[in-house]
This record gives structure tokens, sequence and C-alpha cells, in this order.
């Protein structure tokens, strides 16, 4: 009976995309050595005696984010689909209550369970470009199917909700997700070019509207004012490392950086390791992207096309995001970098996004057009 579960086992998880899972683990593995640096600073600076109390929790973070990994990587396409659909249903409501509930920083985004506190859109994210793929990819099926219309209207919802909270920062992320996927599904280049536009001027009205955007607009274009600081000190920490680094608990700069853990990861990371290690970072990023949308491309079924490359793209841009934020190109945006930064909710919804992926992109017979060696797969 054991024999034949483990057959079972390895049966379910064969076909796996060893190369992007072996990408994931290098950055969760990374995350846990820079996490180990981070968090002395972190644990001072809000007075916890446990010098590595949030590297240990960084490290149960992983543990758990690798066994939903495991759990979603041997799902079918179908039950995929499914849990798109779970995942929203669930996760909106949730960031409802979320922006209802005390601000913490200036945002309502999280809720507490117990010891934990989850942050709902992070799981909002990957069930929201499955659901968009699943929409899209009735619309290629069914050419008067309202598909890209269903997502627009799931995200005014989605943008909505995030907005109360306020959270501009993932509902920027979620614009250039979908745009990516209309994109991909072939709306036309004066729709997208639409999308632009409306998205500069909702650009323009969150300025007007939210003190907290106008005070990171400001502290973007005039960084020397005291609305820079955190951008400065990242800099400035970059600056510090050099090309090797100071070496590992060497860091004086991530003394004077908040969020040093977790917003501001990369920056602690160029400065205990150095250019090079900041280079093997973005490298890890760019092959696990670039393998998945590789993967995606190949598919036959629309849906896990759609659906694969949606979550690399959403992926990528997050990363892109905290490395801009970090580098001082772009506004102050409370963004972690997926599967490196502190964060039990970022680190369990991006390892979800890869079991998705994964799951997605399983070697089986007929889900290719080509298999491994070029020729016509099924």
């Amino acid at each position: 009976m054991i024999a034949r579960a483990l057959a079972a086992t390895q049966g379910a998880y064969r076909g796996i995309d060893r190369q992007l899972l072996a990408n994931a683990g290098a950055l969760a593995l990374l995350g846990l050595i820079v996490s180990m640096a981070a968090s002395p600073a972190a644990a001072a600076r809000m007075n916890i005696d446990a010098d590595f109390h949030f590297a240990g929790r960084h490290a149960v973070f992983v543990v758990a984010g690798g066994l939903v990994l495991a759990l979603v990587a041997r799902l079918s396409i179908r039950s995929v689909r499914r849990l798109g659909a779970v995942l929203f249903a669930i996760s909106l409501p949730l960031c409802i209550v979320a922006s209802l509930t005390a601000e913490v920083k200036g945002a309502a985004r999280w809720i507490d369970i117990g010891p934990l506190s989850v942050q709902p859109s992070e799981f909002l994210k990957p069930g929201l470009v499955l659901v968009w793929a699943w929409m899209l990819s009735e619309k290629a099926a069914n050419p008067r199917f309202p598909g890209f219309g269903i997502c627009c209207c799931l995200f005014g919802f989605a943008a909505a909700v995030l907005l109360s909270q306020p959270d501009v920062g993932q509902t920027a992320l979620l614009s250039v997700t979908l745009a990516g996927l209309f994109f991909l599904a072939g709306l036309s280049w004066w729709w997208i070019a639409g999308g632009a536009v409306g998205a500069v001027a909702a650009g323009f009205a969150a300025y007007q509207v939210f003190p907290h955007v106008r005070a990171r607009w400001e502290a973007f274009v005039t960084p020397e004012g005291p609305g820079g600081y955190q951008v400065g000190r990242a800099l400035d920490a970059i600056a510090s490392g050099g090309v090797f680094g100071r070496g590992p608990g060497e860091g004086i700069v991530k003394l004077q950086l908040p969020d040093a853990h977790a917003d501001f990861l990369f920056a602690v990371a160029a400065e205990e390791f150095g250019l090079l290690a900041t280079l093997v970072i973005i490298g890890l990023f760019a092959a696990m992207v670039l393998r998945g949308l590789s993967r995606a491309s190949r598919l036959v079924d629309p849906f896990a096309q759609l659906a694969a490359a949606g979550l690399m793209l959403m992926l990528a841009v997050q990363a892109s995001i905290h490395v801009a934020v970090n580098l001082a190109l772009i506004p102050a945006k409370g963004m972690t970098l997926p599967l490196v930064s502190y964060g039990g909710s970022s680190m369990v919804a991006a390892a979800l996004s890869i079991g998705l992926v994964l799951a997605l992109t399983r070697q089986e017979p007929g889900r290719f057009l080509f298999d491994h060696k070029g020729t016509r797969d099924g």
C-alpha cells in the first residue's frame, strides 16, 4: 500500500518543470539568506529582543509556501480554473473586510487571525488572473462572449476595493497585468492605447484624492526633501555595498532603513552582498519568467496558456516595481519582492502562483504543441 501511494505521488509530479521550480527555490533560498542580514536591524527598530525574530518567521513562511506549491502543482487544468474562481470569490470580500479594519501605517489591508496578519489582496491577485484568463479563453472559443467586458468589470470591482484601503500599488500591478493579458488575447492596439490613457488619468485622480500618493510623488520629484527619506536611504545602502558588498551582517545604512526586511530588501542585499548579488537576483527572476512564458507559449489549451503567462507577468511586474522603487526609478510603493521579501501572505501567494504555473505547464500528452525535443506533442 505504501509503495502504491509513493508511486501515485511520483506520478502526480511527473512532468513538472524542474528548471522553473529550481529558479523559484533559489530565489526563496536567497531570500532566507538576505532575511538573516535584515532581521537584526528590523528587530532593533521594533524593540524586539530576538535578533533573528523575522528571519525565523520568514523560514516558517517559506516552508508554508513550499507546502502550498507542492499541493497546487499536482492539480489538473480544470481544477486550476475552479481554484481561481474560489480564490477570487473568497479574497474579494475579505479585502472589503480588511478595508474596514484599523489602519496600519496609513492603510487598512490586513486581517488579524490569531498571531497572524493576513493580507487578502495578495491572494486576490492570482485568483483574478485565473478568472481573467478563463473569460478571455471563452472569448477565444466564442467571439460573441463578452470576455473583455467581464474582465474590465471585475477589474473595476477589485480596483474600487483596493483603492478603499488604499492600495494604489496593487491596483497598478493588476492594471498592468490585465493590459498584458489583453495584448496576449489579441485585443486591438487602439484599445490598449486607450487603456494607457485611462491609466494616466487614474494616476492623476489618485494624486488629487489620496494624500499619501501626493506625498510619495512629491518625494519622488524632490528626493532631497523629508518625504524622500526611505528611498534616499535605500540608494545610500546600494552605493555603500559596491560590487562585492560590505559582508554579511556588516551593513550600516540598513539600520536607518524602514521596512528593510520587506519593501527594501533589495537595498539590504545590495549593501551586504554587493552588486553581484543583486544581479543574481535579477537574473534568477528573468530566467524564471522567461522559462514560464516560453512554456506557456507552447500550450494548446487557451486558458492554460493565458493563465500561465498572466501569472508569470504578474510576478515579473511586481519584482520590477520592487527593484525600481529601491533604485528611485518610480515613486515609493509598499511592494514586496516575490519569494524573497519577508511577509507570510506575500510568500504563500507567490508560491501559490508558481505552483499554479507548474500545474498548468506540466508535461502531459497533448498539452503542448511541441515536446521538449521540438517534435509534435501528442
